[in-house]
């Protein structure tokens, strides 16, 4: 909750009693002045000038790791809570420029962006990331390797943004049919894809879909379409595995997904509209109810 408690202070001029005690932060967050009269010029303003009292130059030593961690969740928070679309992104532009400074500074905010960009829930997350995953795409001195990673990242992202209609993937199904993502077009409101592998993970969330009364009603109804896709090779094991499948969802597997489509994390859920557009990713059962309530 600290977070989110230290982000609402931005936006109410209350930051001067957090930055007093200095042993909180990496550094000193920014306060928007008075001439900043609403909530959104008072976010751009923190937004643009977050990162002003940070040192990229130096190395950031790992014992603040947990520190550097506070500050880019804030961060994120302030463009959340209401800064402009093109002020975040040009900040973050900026901020992964100035950070080449320190090579070692420039990877750790890299891989920061990547592990918390996906645990965020605001409507241009995909731009964000896609804003530091071309910082590292455009750095001349990052390893080949490494640059083309984060270019088929930038690609797939981009294919599969909220938004965007999904990639018409091939696919395996449980009957050793061979199928298509729009060969699922059943008419629904909804289609929730779950990108799955064999961890426990996955087990979990088949299970919170498939035990949800309200949910296997909607899907029983026709409202709404399951396609539980294992990315990846047919597994062996598929025969017995399938008593966690409900019998209500369509089930495959694809290696196509891997790399056409944005599966940072597993599983990785997607939630589509009746034209199989990006609406949504990643989000809880409650929340598909919802969007099926309206």
């Amino acid at each position: 909750m600290k977070r989110f408690f230290y982000a609402a202070l931005f936006v109410i001029s209350l930051l001067p009693v957090i930055n007093a005690n200095a042993q909180a932060t990496l550094f000193e967050y920014p306060i928007a002045p008075d001439t900043c009269s609403n909530i959104e010029s008072r976010c751009n303003y923190s937004v643009q000038h977050f990162w002003d009292k940070c040192n990229l130059t130096k190395p950031f030593s790992a014992d603040n790791d947990s520190l550097l961690m506070e500050a880019m969740l804030t961060y994120f928070d302030i463009m959340k809570a209401g800064a402009n679309v093109n002020v975040s992104l040009a900040s973050v532009r900026d901020l992964m420029f100035k950070a080449q400074a320190n090579h070692d500074n420039f990877n750790k905010l890299l891989s920061l962006a990547d592990y918390l960009l996906y645990f965020h829930d605001f409507d241009f997350i995909d731009d964000l990331y896609l804003a530091f995953a071309k910082s590292a795409v455009d750095a001349s001195w990052l390893k080949k390797e490494a640059r083309n990673h984060y270019a088929v990242r930038v690609k797939n992202i981009e294919a599969s943004k909220l938004g965007a209609q999904l990639y018409d993937f091939e696919y395996t199904s449980i009957t050793g049919a061979r199928k298509h993502l729009s060969d699922a077009k059943t008419g629904a409101k909804l289609y929730v894809i779950m990108f799955s592998d064999d961890g426990s993970g996955s087990s979990i969330e088949r299970m919170r879909l498939s035990t949800d009364i309200a949910f296997g009603k909607m899907v029983e109804s026709g409202q709404v379409e399951v396609i539980n896709i294992i990315a990846g090779d047919t597994p062996k094991k598929w025969d017995s595995d399938s008593q966690s499948y409900s019998s209500t969802w369509l089930v495959g597997a694809s290696k196509d997904v891997l790399d056409k489509i944005d599966l940072r994390i597993m599983p990785c859920i997607y939630i589509l509209d009746e034209d199989l557009k990006v609406i949504a990713k990643n989000k809880t059962v409650d929340f598909v109810k919802g969007l099926v309530a309206r």
